[in-house]
């Protein structure tokens, strides 16, 4: 997988091309992560924009909501233990 940098604002945003290798997914998406502090805590948000509708229905038929549940409590867990 690989991408290129679109936009970078640390510690506020960052926005990414991605593509598979061996592309599956009709071309580059777009994904951009945002970080907010809402009541002392940091609120994230991911979004990925597919070329296509039927190019987002055919990758949220994937494992890929599970894979990214296990990366976000991997996280929780590395932040529970130094905050």
């Amino acid at each position: 997988m690989g991408g290129a940098f679109l936009e970078f604002d640390p510690p506020r945003m960052m926005k990414t091309t991605q593509i598979f290798d061996e592309d599956w997914t009709d071309g580059e998406a777009v994904g951009t992560l945002t970080l907010t502090e809402q009541e002392g805590k940091t609120l994230m948000e991911n979004t990925i924009l597919y070329k296509s509708k039927a190019t987002r229905d055919a990758v949220l038929k994937t494992p890929m909501e599970q894979g990214m549940a296990a990366g976000f409590d991997r996280i929780d867990a590395i932040l529970s233990q130094r905050c």
